[in-house]
């Protein structure tokens, strides 16, 4: 084989596994959002929160983030933090997404709208998956009554220096 042979089927390679790579990258970023639909908040609504997050870690972190990412005790009680001001905080809930992960959950109606359709959330377990990442099981109470659990992976990033969700799915 020549040399300009090898280092075509190399060139082909690797741009073949940047196009896969930018593939899972769209999936993880657009899929899985759940915010859903529902009908007016009611009323009265209990938080419960439980759980923990020992395990410790850090990382690196690339772009408008910090250098270092979060600790596996900070992520983890920066995801109860968040889910404790819900369903009834939505408004300061919102504001711990990264304003890209806004866009991309459908808005600030979307995401009230799902809200509003929970009585109660409650974070069991939380374990930490890599530097940046966590996986949470929470189980939802609607207001219909129905439960529903689901472990829920979220991204937890510095953006500009504040703790964000930047990402999550199921």
């Amino acid at each position: 084989m020549s040399e300009r042979a090898g280092v075509a089927i190399a060139v082909a390679v690797i741009g073949a596994a940047a196009t896969i790579a930018a593939a899972f990258i769209a999936a993880g970023a657009f899929g899985n959002i759940h915010f859903g639909t529902g009908s007016d908040k009611p009323a009265d609504t209990t938080i419960v929160v439980t759980g923990n997050g020992n395990e410790t870690g850090s990382g690196k972190d690339v772009g408008k983030q910090d250098s270092k990412g979060p600790s596996a005790d900070q992520m983890a009680s920066f995801i109860r933090s968040y889910y404790a001001q819900l369903p009834s905080g939505t408004e300061s809930a919102w504001a711990q997404l990264s304003s890209s992960y806004q866009s991309q959950s459908g808005g600030y109606s979307g995401y009230t709208k799902f809200w509003s359709t929970v009585t109660t959330v409650q974070v069991g377990s939380i374990t930490n998956t890599d530097y940046r990442t966590s996986t949470a099981t929470l189980t939802y109470t609607y207001t219909t009554g129905k439960t529903q659990t689901e472990k829920r992976w979220l991204r937890v990033e510095y953006v500009n220096s504040q703790l964000r969700i930047t990402g999550s799915g199921i």
